[in-house]
């Protein structure tokens, strides 16, 4: 007799949401790979007197790999490291708060990764602010006015909406609140993308 495992739904939802939460990291990770970040170097050792060979046309030249350190890298750009975490938790949240209205269980987590969310947008309008000044004067002004507008805009909600999920009276117009924080976050997203890697 062969013996065919019942399926839950609940279990295979999480399963999806932790695969989604997943991907929207790694193309995060991906996304930023190529960029072009100022990294933190160290000091370099003087140059040598030895002349320097020169390769082949074809060759690439062997350059020494970055001497980074770690404090002042984690320590400088610090709206790139957080603002990840609003995009992913409110994402996340606002889905699970838009699933919870055909499976309810699903409320707790939507209404702790809202707040989460919340919590970290601030962060990120903080260190943004903090950060602009590096950007200036490139001629993406315009888009960082929109995205710090955006940005803010996106904090708000993520505030409104961790507020009325809270609120069970408020059930009937959670998926409005949703809905704006989707929006809003890819919105933000975008422009955030912009500034990082502006076409060419």
């Amino acid at each position: 007799m062969l013996f065919v495992p019942a399926i839950d739904p609940r279990r295979m939802l999480s399963v999806g949401l932790i695969a989604l939460i997943g991907l929207l990291s790694a193309g995060s990770a991906v996304a930023h790979q190529n960029a072009a970040a100022k990294p933190v170097v160290a000091a370099s050792a003087a140059p040598s007197s030895e002349p320097a060979e020169h390769p082949a046309a074809s060759d690439e030249v062997a350059r020494p790999p970055l001497q980074i350190d770690p404090k002042a890298a984690l320590a400088s750009h610090v709206h790139n490291k957080v603002v990840h975490f609003p995009l992913v938790l409110g994402i996340a949240g606002a889905i699970l708060l838009l699933l919870s209205y055909r499976w309810p269980q699903l409320g707790p987590g939507a209404r702790l990764l809202l707040v989460a969310a919340a919590l970290t947008a601030w962060v990120a309008v903080r260190s943004g602010h903090a950060q602009e000044a590096d950007l200036e004067g490139g001629g993406l002004d315009l888009w960082i006015k929109r995205h710090e507008d955006f940005g803010e805009w996106t904090a708000y909600a993520l505030t409104t909406t961790a507020l009325v999920a809270l609120l069970k009276r408020a059930r009937p117009v959670h998926w409005l609140f949703a809905l704006v924080v989707l929006g809003l976050l890819s919105a933000t997203g975008l422009l955030g993308g912009i500034l990082a890697h502006p076409p060419l």
